[in-house]
Order: C-alpha cells, then sequence, then structure tokens
C-alpha cells in the first residue's frame, strides 16, 4: 500500500513561467522545492555556443537565492540547484525547454501551507523570475507554440 505524504501547490501568479511548490513528506517538511519551467526563445540570431549563457542563468539564480532567501526559515548553505536547459538544440527562432528546480531545507518544519512560508517562497520567486526575465539571451513562454 502507497501512502500519499507529499503536497504541492501550483503558483498562478507567473505569466510566463509554470511554477510549482511542493514538499515530499508535508507531515515533516524537512524539505521544501520549488520547481519553476518555461520555453526559452533566443534572442540573438547566429550566437552558436550557448553554454556561457545558460551558466551565468544558472549562477544568477543561485545569487538571487542566496540574496533572497529568509535565513531564519532556510538553511542558505544547503539549497540545492537544478537549472537545466540543453545547449545542444538551442537555435534562433526555436524554443527550448528550461526547467529549474530548488530544494530548500527548512530551519524548523513549517508545513507548505504556513504563511510566512508562502511569503518567503513567493519573495524568492519573484526575484528568480525577474531575473530570468531580464535576460538577455532568451524571453521565457509558459508554452512551446
Amino acid at each position: 500500500m502507497i501512502l500519499k505524504t507529499g503536497k504541492q501547490l501550483m503558483v498562478k501568479s507567473f505569466n510566463n513561467f509554470s511554477v510549482v511548490s511542493g514538499t515530499v513528506d508535508n507531515k515533516n517538511p524537512k524539505t521544501l522545492y520549488l520547481n519553476i519551467s518555461a520555453w526559452g526563445d533566443p534572442l540573438v540570431e547566429g550566437l552558436t555556443n550557448y553554454s556561457g549563457v545558460i551558466r551565468s542563468i544558472d549562477k544568477s539564480i543561485r545569487n538571487v537565492i542566496y540574496k533572497n532567501l529568509n535565513d531564519k526559515l532556510f538553511h542558505k548553505k544547503r539549497t540545492i540547484v537544478d537549472f537545466d536547459m540543453r545547449e545542444s538544440g538551442i537555435e534562433y527562432g526555436k524554443r527550448s525547454y528550461m526547467n529549474c528546480e530548488i530544494t530548500l531545507f527548512q530551519v524548523h518544519n513549517f508545513k507548505l501551507q504556513e504563511k510566512e512560508i508562502e511569503e518567503s517562497l513567493s519573495d524568492v520567486l519573484k526575484h528568480i523570475t525577474e531575473t530570468l526575465n531580464s535576460n538577455l539571451y532568451f524571453e521565457f513562454h509558459k508554452v512551446k507554440k
């Protein structure tokens, strides 16, 4: 028998990104995760090497998290960021899939639905999406179209 103990919430306040927050165990939530996904449309024609661009996006997301994460609620140094965007298939005029999963380790085991956790996650997500939207090389969209 499989017991479902996790909790997952869709965050609908972002136009260009699909955002999900959740926890694997809502009764004892030691970690929370954020999953941000979108389709990146390249803005620069003729650029062939996107590895540096992808690394800089990854680094800027890590910096934003470190600067804006509430250290009374989360362990900043234990945060895991998994930014994934395949550079091999990126070409001008064709959207490429981007996924970023962030694992946050809690100082106290607050549930995902608690107000201070929701506010802290919302603040971090706002800063991350602002960083992604200000990127000079990609414009992000919710759908592939």
